[in-house]
């Protein structure tokens, strides 16, 4: 694909997908929070339309005048649930490989472009700790280039590493089994606003965007 500036479209891309992991990040702990004393006072709609309206917004959820701080979240404070945003961001980047399906004015990404940036977002700080996310970036471009469906993209590796390694989490609470829940629907629809946004962010870095824009 002819972008603009390729390094800044490779970098502007590996961003898109950074804060898309940690506004899921973030939106797991606003809904934890929502369990503490505002259940019954905002609407779980509204936060939904919230989160996947700023799909990059990583703080979009204040704005229902939500926080997460020790009080709110004190179980995700934990070192080991802070290892649920490299695995969010890196449940997103090996799922890269999806962009070659992409065209835009007749035109895909390469794999060279693909791996770079992979590599980009990886180097940002995603990281598959413990092994906890099955998929891997060589897995998706096999079944990319094969025309393969991929499996769809769930909380299930979230849920799992909560069970085995942030107990405070794993058991059984109207809190917690409050926050496992909206995380099986959130994954799934997060994840298709995200591609919407990636494919609104490589449309603006192509080439022939720029000439129209200096035909205006």
């Amino acid at each position: 694909m002819l972008f603009i500036n390729e390094a800044a479209a490779i970098n502007g891309l590996a961003d898109t997908i950074i804060k898309g992991g940690v506004s899921l990040y973030n939106a797991m702990k606003y809904i934890y929070s929502i369990a503490e004393d505002d259940f019954y006072n905002i609407s779980i709609k509204d936060a939904f339309k919230v989160v996947l309206n700023n799909i990059t917004d990583t703080d979009c959820l204040q704005g229902l005048g939500l926080h997460i701080d020790d009080r709110t979240c004190a179980e995700m404070q934990s070192e080991e649930y802070n290892h649920v945003l490299a695995l969010m961001v890196y449940s997103l980047a090996v799922r890269i490989p999806t962009l070659k399906n992409v065209r835009i004015n007749d035109e895909s990404m390469t794999d060279d472009q693909l791996y770079r940036l992979y590599n980009a977002v990886m180097e940002k700080g995603a990281e598959n700790y413990k092994d906890m996310i099955s998929e891997t970036f060589l897995e998706t471009k096999y079944l990319v280039r094969k025309g393969k469906k991929l499996q769809p993209f769930t909380a299930d590796w979230y849920k799992t590493y909560i069970y085995t390694n942030v107990p405070e989490l794993a058991e059984i609470t109207n809190k917690n089994m409050f926050l496992l829940g909206f995380a099986d629907v959130l994954f799934a629809m997060f994840y298709s606003c995200l591609e919407e946004e990636i494919r609104n962010k490589m449309t603006e870095y192509t080439a022939d965007n720029l000439s129209e824009t200096e035909e205006k």
